[in-house]
């Protein structure tokens, strides 16, 4: 899991199982609330809860592709 960290705003984020969608929210956050400057910050990673909507989306999406390999293997 992973987290980003803002320490001039004391914010942590909901944890995050992709670094990229952690990463994302430190970006939107610096954009609303920094003007895009890059504060004291970090991507914290550990701990664990179950993925969101869209990071299933890519396990799904994964999955689909690896199926397709094997079907176009075994013809």
């Amino acid at each position: 899991m992973h987290r980003y960290e803002c320490e001039n705003c004391n914010l942590v984020s909901d944890p995050y199982v992709l670094r990229n969608s952690a990463e994302r929210y430190g970006q939107e956050h610096r954009d609303k609330r920094h003007d895009g400057m890059h504060p004291s910050e970090a991507i914290l990673s550990g701990g664990g809860r179950m993925p969101q909507a869209d990071e299933w989306r890519i396990f799904a999406l994964v999955g689909v592709l690896i199926l397709l390999g094997l079907a176009t293997k075994a013809l």
